[in-house]
Formats: C-alpha cells, sequence, structure tokens
C-alpha cells in the first residue's frame, strides 16, 4: 500500500498574532482618549513655559531717566546693552571685584503702600531715591535680586562678601565712588524693612546693599531672610 505525504503546504488563511494584554489596554479607546488627553496637556504646558520664557526674556530695560515705582513678581531677565545710560549725576552702576559682580543701576521709588521698589530687571541694581546719593552724607541704599526665573540676579553672590571688601559705584558722568564693606548682616525679611534705614553713627557716608536669601515661600513668592551690606565710603 502506497503511503501518503502529508501535504506541506500552508493554509492559506492567515492566523492573528493574539494582542498581548498591553496592547490591549493600549487601543482600547477609554486608554487612548486619556494618552490623547495627557499629550495635550503636556503640549499645553510646554507652550506656556515657553511664553513665559520669552515674555521674562524679552520684557525691557528701564530707562535711566526714570523712576521705578512699581514691584513685580517677575522681573526682565532681558541682558542690559551698553548704550543704558543715566544723568551725570544719578549712579550708573556698581562693581563687586571680590565676588565678580557687576551691572548697571536703575533708580527705584516707593510703591502705593510706600515700601521700596525692587529693580524691574534681575541683572541691575534698584538705587533707591528717597534716600541721598551713593558716597553723600547720610544713607544710601542699593537693592538688587538674588536670581529670576532662569538667571542669576546682580546679587546673586552678595551673601559672599567679607568685611572690608571693597567696590566701587560709576556715575552717569563716570565719576567712580569707592566704598569699603563693614559688616555683612543676615536678617529676617521683617527685621529687614527696619535693618536696612538705621543708620550706622560711626559712618558718615554710608551705603547699604540688600538683597534676599533664606528660604523660598511659594505663597509669598519671596525668601524668609535678607542679606545687608553695610559698607563706607573710601576717602
Amino acid at each position: 500500500m502506497a503511503r501518503h505525504k502529508k501535504s506541506s503546504k500552508k493554509s492559506s488563511k492567515s492566523r492573528a498574532k493574539p494582542r498581548s494584554r498591553f496592547q490591549a489596554l493600549l487601543f482600547h479607546p477609554k486608554i487612548r482618549l486619556m494618552i490623547l488627553i495627557i499629550g495635550l496637556l503636556l503640549v499645553g504646558i510646554g507652550l506656556n513655559a515657553l511664553r513665559n520664557w520669552h515674555n521674562i526674556q524679552n520684557a525691557g530695560v528701564p530707562s535711566g531717566n526714570t523712576v521705578l515705582v512699581e514691584s513685580t513678581d517677575a522681573p526682565s531677565e532681558q541682558p542690559v546693552p551698553d548704550t543704558y545710560n543715566v544723568p551725570a549725576d544719578k549712579p550708573l552702576s556698581i562693581q563687586l571685584p571680590t565676588i565678580e559682580a557687576e551691572g548697571y543701576i536703575e533708580q527705584v521709588g516707593v510703591d502705593k503702600d510706600n515700601r521700596m521698589v525692587v529693580p524691574g530687571n534681575v541683572h541691575m541694581g534698584g538705587w533707591y531715591t528717597k534716600g541721598v546719593l551713593p558716597g553723600d552724607d547720610g544713607l544710601s541704599i542699593i537693592d538688587g535680586h538674588v536670581h529670576g526665573v532662569y538667571a542669576k540676579g546682580i546679587f546673586y553672590n552678595l551673601g559672599k562678601l567679607k568685611a572690608d571688601d571693597v567696590f566701587t559705584v560709576t556715575f552717569g558722568d563716570k565719576s567712580i565712588r569707592k566704598f569699603k564693606v563693614k559688616q555683612v548682616q543676615t536678617v529676617t525679611t521683617k527685621q529687614a524693612d527696619k535693618t536696612l534705614f538705621i543708620r550706622d553713627k560711626t559712618i558718615t557716608k554710608q551705603l547699604n546693599l540688600i538683597t534676599c536669601t533664606g528660604k523660598y515661600n511659594k505663597d509669598s513668592k519671596t525668601y524668609d531672610s535678607r542679606v545687608i551690606i553695610v559698607a563706607e565710603t573710601v576717602l
């Protein structure tokens, strides 16, 4: 009896491979909808972050002839051009070589709550116009940001200054006034409101520098402490 060989031909009908459990979940309508929603949210968050970055980077540079009278929680991080200038008798820039920091100075006044305004640009110091000019008899104040959202501020390393460190302030007429650090203080934000305006009786021509330090409070959008540098004019 002749033996019949089994046919080696495969069935013309292809068999679909069964989906894995992960694939089944992935292709479930509700899961796909959830993935789409999450993707759209992430894209929205990314676009919003990009828009905020663009706005901060292009928020402008204040005029050297005006006094800022309103503080902002999102100061500009736009670089200050070398064409920035101020009147001849006003402070133009500050140079702190021992902490490798320098930057231009804008004029700041008080806001509607009678509080000293913070600079509108993280790269700039703010000379308080209600005080005297840096180097004149009396108390002068320059404040500055420790950082912005993306960039370090002009006073990022202010707390590293030490007693006897020397720094300078250049005026609009290019004259230079020299100062020497006498004291470095760290106080609470509440204490700073008073400490900043205290005159040292042993200093005739006093200049105080101030910036934020300590822990950041997301609710109040500020730090819980301040660094205050007390300096005197070097004749």
